[in-house]
């Protein structure tokens, strides 16, 4: 589907195979992210998107799975975009994105968290603009607008 050859890793569909992977991926993340509070109260959102979203996973050949995103094909919406730790700033996110925005042929939304600063420098710096400020106290968010 997509491979970057630099880096050698590529992007492709979601098997079931992958979902152990992703769960690790999706758990460690959030683990950073304490004002979330406990990552497992988001796993039911989680199974829900792989169940019903188009979900894409980035691998690696020695690695395995290192990152992946679900997004609604309808709509552009990203669900969820997490990179394993260790690939952080190696184009993995950006990669799944494009693959998505190619996709869906229209311009890509997403939600992130106020207090997530490092997401937000990196979806400036692939030119993303603030649509709207969402939810409530603690868990205010910024919906993104893809380029």
């Amino acid at each position: 589907m997509y491979k970057h050859a630099g880096a050698g890793w590529s992007i492709r569909p979601f098997t079931r195979n992958d979902r152990i992977a992703c769960l690790h991926i999706f758990r460690d993340s959030l683990r950073a992210f304490p004002w979330r509070g406990d990552w497992q109260a988001y796993l039911p959102v989680l199974q829900n998107a792989f169940a019903s979203a188009r979900v894409l996973v980035a691998q690696e050949p020695s690695s395995g799975v290192i990152g992946f995103l679900t997004f609604k094909m309808a709509t552009g919406y990203v669900d969820h975009l997490f990179v394993h730790n260790d690939w952080r700033l190696c184009g993995v996110g950006r990669g799944l994105l494009e693959v998505a925005r190619q996709e869906t042929g229209v311009p890509l939304s997403l939600d992130v968290d106020m207090q997530n600063v490092s997401a937000r420098k990196a979806y400036e710096a692939l030119g993303w603009k603030v649509g709207a400020k969402t939810g409530k106290a603690k868990a205010d968010q910024i919906r993104l607008i893809g380029p």
